[in-house]
């Protein structure tokens, strides 16, 4: 048995997005389009991220004169190209690749370096499962590249330049406290045309496109084409603050509306490839869902908020603690649960055999429970 959340996302109704089947420590992404596969139509508040590397990472000049020229020029030496060759040679204007495709067959995406050693992001959806590809960098360099590991439940990948030289790495921002609004601007490679700047505001934070229970996606109004899948999403201060990731396109072109992936979510995942070569999630054993009003009457329970347990395996941690059909978690390890997918995001960056305390409502009473995390790996 599968012990699983079941979520549904309509994005349009040009656009149906097919029904993701996660289980809480992790999920397969469905949903928006790839930015870089055409045509296919398819957390709790942290302090910012230290930097991964120990070398200072480039911090891009203020904004002079409403020009975004100096900012670029700093960061552009950090943006890179990511090329998955075929057998026989590549053309990266002539592919048109579908997702889940054999890297055989060719892929183009972009990345970015935030390790001055040669680590670079970019999306596992780009690198497929291939276990080099080639890093094509701003000043012209091509230079192989070693997959470290990727994270197919995020979309993220890691590759390490293999090669001497300079590489120079950008700094997290934090994405926690940007707001709709925000200036931001995105450098990739559209088409395979490397170096391509486009801006654009926050449009929205929080969307969800049918990718699983830790979506959490940042949309943007910058035209994000095929091509930009795994580059960056600077802020007005040059810091990453997403990786594009996918676009909504009824028509297999942009239209404005783009998704990236927060870097708060991005460099925790990130971190733990470089260190392990794979993600380590929690896992507590229940089948999650939404609290309508209905139920909430039904159940006694004071409001909508929370995540209910719709099942319980009896193997996982969650039986040990006795938690049970009907309960309703208000909040895990001290943090608020607002929906299922606030307690999905924290029981997945909870660590393996640790201890929380768990707030729920149960026929109508709240209640603490003492719930130990068990472990997933999700490679």
């Amino acid at each position: 048995m599968c012990w699983s959340i079941c979520m549904r996302s309509e994005i349009s109704p040009l656009f149906k997005v097919s029904v993701a089947v996660v289980a809480l420590a992790g999920s397969a992404l469905a949903g928006a389009q790839y930015a870089d596969r055409l045509p296919w139509h398819a957390s709790p508040a942290i302090t910012p991220p230290a930097r991964t590397s120990q070398v200072a990472a480039l911090v891009a000049p203020a904004v002079k004169g409403g020009s975004l020229a100096d900012m670029v020029a700093a960061v552009g030496p950090s943006v890179v190209q990511i090329v998955v060759k075929p057998t026989g040679g590549f053309h990266p204007m002539q592919f048109e690749g579908q997702p889940g495709e054999a890297p055989s067959q060719g892929g183009l995406g972009s990345g970015f370096i935030v390790d001055a050693k040669g680590i670079v992001v970019t999306n596992n959806h780009v690198v497929g499962d291939a276990q080099t590809v080639t890093v094509q960098l701003s000043d012209g360099r091509e230079l192989s590249g070693r997959v470290l590991g990727r994270d197919k439940q995020t979309d993220l990948a890691v590759v390490q330049i293999e090669g001497s030289g300079d590489f120079t790495p950008v700094a997290w921002g934090d994405s926690d406290h940007t707001r709709v609004g925000d200036p931001i601007f995105a450098v990739g490679s559209p088409f395979g045309l490397g170096s391509t700047v486009t801006s654009g505001i926050i449009s929205a934070r929080g969307r969800e496109i049918g990718a699983g229970p830790y979506d959490d996606f940042l949309q943007v109004d910058a035209a994000i084409n095929s091509g930009n899948s795994g580059g960056p999403l600077f802020d007005a201060s040059g810091r990453v603050i997403g990786v594009n990731t996918a676009i909504f396109s009824p028509s297999g072109g942009n239209v404005g509306i783009g998704f990236a992936i927060p870097a708060q979510m991005a460099h925790r995942v990130v971190e733990q490839i470089v260190a392990n070569g794979h993600v380590a999630r929690g896992r507590i054993g229940v089948a999650l869902q939404a609290v309508t009003p209905d139920i909430a009457r039904a159940i006694g329970a004071p409001d909508t908020k929370g995540a209910l347990i719709a099942q319980v395996d009896p193997n996982g941690t969650a039986a040990q603690a006795e938690l049970q059909s009907g309960d309703i978690v208000r909040s895990f390890g001290g943090q608020p649960v607002d929906d299922s997918r606030d307690l999905a995001r924290l029981v997945a960056d909870a660590k393996a055999g640790t201890t929380v305390r768990v707030a729920i409502v149960r026929r109508g009473q709240l209640m603490d429970v003492q719930l130990r995390v068990g472990g997933e790996q999700q490679a």
